[in-house]
């Protein structure tokens, strides 16, 4: 038979057998199944993982719409407000301002032409009268130009004087009928000649002087020198800007400030002012109101002028804290420090027709802290006490009973 023939030769032959219906070893069955079992196994794992995340989204998903509803709830269930009315009140407002006090005037000084110093008068610390020379320079050149000039006056006034003899000599012939006329208008013409060049020899004379006065520094005002050179030697050049000599007039102060837009109408030139400088209370008045706003700040500038003290003389660019008082009270509104709509400076809630209306108002505030108010409200208006800090104009306002 042809299998016992096939079984004899692979026999002979030493190759594997090979059936022609080939099957599955049983090894190779049980392996199978292990595998499907791993993997029913995994995907189990799997989905039972998924089941989990989407059964906590959906809890979240619940607890974030249920705290969402509640604060709706929250929202539309708000607590009744309480409101005042504003309090009429007379007021005198205390300004309060600082500042640094700065010199009345001050100057840097320094020469106007070139050259050597040669002299300083005054060392820093020193006070001057107004006029003092204070510094000098090398001005022999100068002086040698003005000598110059003075002599060139001399020359043109005698050639005026021969000009004029000779005029007067050629009329007396032309009147003669000696000379023609032309020798008298030629005679009128050296005259003419001869006082321009007068008049441009004492210009000339004039320039050298005023030339020879830049030499010399002098003070344009009283005051103490805070700058100056310890020597001399130097040579100075105006071209580079640089000043040789600081004054400041200390006889009195002024303070630079600035007040608000509200306080404008309640101050006044001549308006008393206390300052407060190193523990000393100084007196002083109100020098100067600028009626414009800075664009920037709206606030208008103010000075104060303070004098000085010659027993106890105050520094210059020392810092002050200064007050100024109305001279009179003011007709006012109170309202009470807790209508301030929080996280604002300014704002108060105000009852419109059950409706809420944001307004600013500018205040001063009072020693027990409530709000001062100037203008912008009236006795009938209603101020919302403890307004929420999220409120907004036209939100609806039940009012407390």
């Amino acid at each position: 038979m042809s299998t016992a023939n096939e079984s004899e030769t692979s026999a002979e032959t030493g190759h594997p057998y090979r059936q022609a219906t080939s099957t599955v070893p049983s090894g190779s069955k049980a392996g199978v199944r292990i595998a499907l079992a791993i993997l029913a196994v995994g995907l189990l794992a799997v989905f039972g993982i998924i089941g989990v995340r989407v059964k906590q989204a959906k809890e979240k998903e619940h607890l974030v719409a249920s705290q969402r509803d509640e604060a709706q709830a929250a929202a539309t269930h708000k607590e009744p407000s309480h409101v005042v009315a504003p309090a009429p009140v007379k007021w005198k407002p205390i300004i309060e301002l600082t500042g640094t006090l700065r010199p009345w005037r001050e100057a840097d000084l320094g020469f106007e032409t070139q050259g050597r110093v040669v002299s300083m008068s005054v060392s820093a610390g020193d006070k001057v009268r107004a006029g003092q020379p204070l510094a000098t320079l090398d001005s022999t050149m100068a002086g040698a130009q003005v000598s110059q000039a003075e002599s060139q006056i001399h020359a043109a006034e005698a050639n005026l004087a021969l000009a004029e003899d000779t005029l007067k000599r050629t009329d007396a012939l032309f009147k003669t009928n000696s000379i023609a006329e032309a020798q008298v208008e030629q005679a009128r013409q050296q005259v003419a000649l001869a006082k321009a060049q007068l008049d441009g020899a004492r210009a000339s004379a004039q320039v050298a002087r005023t030339s020879q006065g830049l030499h010399v520094i002098a003070a344009p005002f009283a005051g103490l020198v805070t700058k100056a050179p310890t020597g001399v030697g130097q040579i100075v050049n105006p071209m580079a800007g640089a000043s040789l000599i600081h004054l400041e007039d200390t006889s009195r102060f002024r303070l630079s400030a600035t007040i608000g837009e509200e306080d404008i109408d309640n101050v006044v030139v001549g308006a008393p002012v206390t300052l407060i400088y190193r523990d000393r209370k100084v007196s002083g008045r109100v020098a100067t109101v600028v009626p414009s706003l800075d664009q920037a700040t709206r606030r208008a500038p103010v000075e104060i002028e303070v004098p000085n003290d010659a027993t106890a003389p105050l520094m210059a660019w020392g810092f002050v804290r200064a007050k100024i008082t109305p001279p009179s009270e003011i007709a006012a509104f109170s309202i009470p420090a807790n209508a301030h709509k929080p996280g604002t400076q300014d704002e108060v809630v105000v009852v419109s027709g059950q409706k809420a209306k944001i307004l600013h108002m500018p205040h001063w505030t009072a020693e027990d802290g409530s709000w001062v108010i100037r203008g912008g409200l009236t006795p009938d208006d209603r101020v919302v006490v403890s307004p929420s800090p999220e409120a907004q104009d036209g939100d609806l306002i039940e009012l407390a009973k």
